[in-house]
């Protein structure tokens, strides 16, 4: 006999301490089927052994139920049991008791061992019992349009022995079915008045003589809400190939994309979705039209309502002088839910709304720069303004014949010890990416060589320029995207300032302002000393002479500003304007006491410091001061010196540290 499962004794279970009679039998029937224990399963071979007997209460019991043993004949006694019996020998080990409950389902051998039957051996006799699984049914619900279900169960090795299942709907209804049955999907269909929720329960069960039941599966179902139609709220061509759509449907309810195809039928994607969210078609022909709906569909694989039809746009643009000029696939959907287009220029709108749904062009001539970059997109408004269509966007760069015109003003300044030139952009022919060119001479008649060019400004700083040395005269062309030039403006120059004839300072005259004329010069003034500040106003004068009697005059800044006929100014380069310190000596003097004079002592402007050396005709130093307030008295050592020639050596510094020394001979006289 086979055993298809093995499991250990009930605990429950008592086995019998063997009295001295048993341990004869047993002995006996171990030396009557000696030759049989290495055969093992002695159901099967019981050697010389006589034949037990007994019945079973039922031969099928569920697992948790006991197993019965009746009908023992009285001819067999000192009986034992085992009722897992695993086919190896005879046990050592068997119980009296007559009943035995099996906690896991299988098939098991009883073995009845005992002595007796009319014979002077032991009996063997064996039967199998069957014990029924009692495993929970699993299984899921679907729930589906018009308030109806569907089971999913899902059936395994223990489950699929049950002779029938029973199905309480939760609504009062109960249905039995048999295992053929359960796996045909069970269906049922709920009232129009009930609830939206129910608890549906599954249970398993044997029929007779076993019945028994496995505990109830529990499921609760939210019904399918009605349907509603799905709404498609945005079609968008995203770049070359692809689609995005957002749609919207009614809670937990499945919606599936379709797509038009090219007979004008609608076909499945595969894309589901439910609540809202957004599905993207790849792999398809952007440019010709692409239509697409979307379809309830519940739990069951019914198609319900489906959306208004949505269809994309296709854009097209192209670049002429001046212009471009734009066309699309008029909207091919439903052309009564049309409301209008509204097209878009580098992400603003432009050119109005277009309510004609056939109208399908738009040139739009609106200030058009040579070599910029001009992408559009086109939305379309369908669904009574639900839906929004946007076109794949679609890029041109603008054309433009017209060349730029000249820059409208031009100033030269000295600015931070270097010549920055400002110019006023054209009014016509500009692009908003352009390039200033400059070029320098040294004088307003050239020629003018090309210094440099600025990208995007119409400011220049010169730092290669000495604007101490030199005047330097300026033109600027103006370049738009497409290379296109303006005419070369009218030459400005830097003033600069630097001596004049004479102790005056000149400058140059070449106007710093186009266009415009110069109105007049001021002179500003700076003290080299203490940093003050004045400004003379010149008029047209071309040159400035600092006062020659101002004894405090002897080094000064200057510079220059130049005044338009429209108050614009220029400055001029600072030129430092000094005088050397002087020192004016007498001759001769005669010391003899009379007032008139009597003393050497030198005078001059400028001085700061001061040192005076008086020598004889053999180089010996007969005086020396640095106090330019006293003079030699004509003494050495306090006795009058010799009439005749000295030699002097005359040393002074100025405010500004600048050395001068003089030297000479005076006489003295006597």
């Amino acid at each position: 006999m086979l055993i298809s499962r093995m499991w250990p004794i009930d605990t429950r279970v008592k086995t019998r301490r063997p009295g001295l009679y048993s341990v004869m039998v047993l002995t006996a029937l171990l030396l009557c089927v000696r030759p049989l224990l290495h055969a093992q399963n002695v159901c099967l071979n019981p050697g010389s052994a006589a034949k037990g007997a007994f019945d079973l209460q039922s031969s099928r019991i569920c697992v948790g139920a006991p197993v019965v043993i009746t009908n023992v004949p009285t001819s067999v006694t000192n009986v034992g049991y085992s009722y897992q019996y695993n086919g190896n020998g005879i046990p050592t080990n068997t119980t009296t008791a007559t009943t035995f409950t099996y906690t896991q389902p299988g098939s098991f051998t009883i073995l009845q061992v005992g002595s007796g039957g009319g014979q002077a051996t032991g009996t063997i006799f064996c039967r199998q019992v069957e014990v029924l699984p009692l495993d929970p049914v699993k299984f899921t619900v679907r729930s589906c349009s018009g308030r109806k279900v569907i089971l999913d169960v899902k059936l395994d090795d223990r489950t699929d022995k049950y002779s029938v299942y029973t199905i309480r709907w939760g609504d009062g209804n109960t249905e039995q079915v048999l295992r053929s049955q359960i796996a045909n999907q069970p269906s049922h269909t709920y009232s129009s008045t009930g609830a939206a929720n129910y608890t549906i329960q599954v249970i398993g069960g044997y029929n007779a003589p076993v019945s028994c039941s496995s505990p109830a599966s529990t499921t609760t179902v939210s019904l399918a809400p009605t349907a509603q139609q799905p709404l498609i709220t945005k079609l968008t061509t995203v770049n070359e190939g692809t689609i995005s759509i957002q749609y919207q449907a009614n809670g937990s309810t499945n919606v599936q994309l379709y797509r038009k195809d090219g007979n004008g039928a609608y076909t499945a994607t595969g894309q589901v979705g439910n609540n809202t969210g957004t599905f993207t078609v790849n792999s398809v022909d952007t440019k010709q039209e692409q239509c697409f709906q979307l379809a309830f569909e519940d739990g069951c694989g019914n198609v319900g309502a489906r959306s208004e039809e949505v269809c994309s746009v296709a854009l097209n643009v192209t670049a002429g002088n001046k212009q471009n000029d734009l066309k699309w696939t008029p909207y091919g959907g439903n052309a009564a839910s049309f409301r209008y287009y509204r097209l878009f220029r580098n992400g603003q709108p432009t050119g109005g709304l277009i309510t004609n749904r056939t109208l399908s062009t738009f040139s739009d001539n609106n200030r058009i720069e040579c070599g910029s970059q001009y992408c559009y997109y086109v939305e379309s408004y369908v669904n009574n303004g639900r839906t929004v269509v946007t076109s794949m966007p679609t890029c041109v760069t603008g054309q433009n014949g017209e060349s730029p015109g000249e820059f409208r003003s031009i100033l030269v300044s000295i600015e931070d010890g270097a010549p920055r030139l400002v110019a006023t952009l054209p009014t016509t022919g500009t692009t908003s990416s352009y390039a200033m060119l400059v070029s320098r001479a040294d004088n307003p008649s050239g020629p003018f060589q090309p210094v440099t060019s600025t990208a995007n400004r119409n400011v220049y700083e010169d730092r290669t320029a000495n604007p101490a040395a030199q005047s330097y005269c300026y033109q600027v062309t103006y370049q738009n995207n497409c290379g296109l030039q303006s005419p070369p403006s009218k030459p400005v120059c830097t003033v600069h300032l630097g001596p004049g004839s004479g102790d005056a300072i000149g400058w140059t005259t070449s106007s710093p302002f186009a266009p415009g004329t110069l109105d007049s010069y001021t002179v500003e003034i700076i003290d080299s000393l203490n940093g003050t500040k004045r400004e003379i106003a010149l008029g047209t004068n071309t040159q400035y002479q600092p006062d020659p009697n101002d004894p405090n005059l002897q080094t000064q800044r200057f510079r220059i500003i130049a005044v338009s006929n429209n108050g614009t100014t220029s400055y001029s380069n600072f030129y430092t304007f000094r005088r050397e310190a002087k020192i004016l000596t007498p001759t001769a003097f005669s010391p003899n006491g009379d007032g008139v004079n009597d003393e050497f002592i030198p005078k001059g402007l400028f001085w700061d410091q001061f040192n005076m050396t008086l020598y004889n005709r053999w180089g010996e130093v007969v005086y020396n001061t640095t106090d330019q307030t006293k003079g030699w008295d004509g003494t050495v050592n306090g006795q009058p010196a010799s009439a005749g020639q000295y030699m002097f050596r005359i040393e002074v510094r100025d405010l500004t540290g600048q050395k001068t020394v003089t030297t000479g001979a005076v006489l003295l006289l006597r």
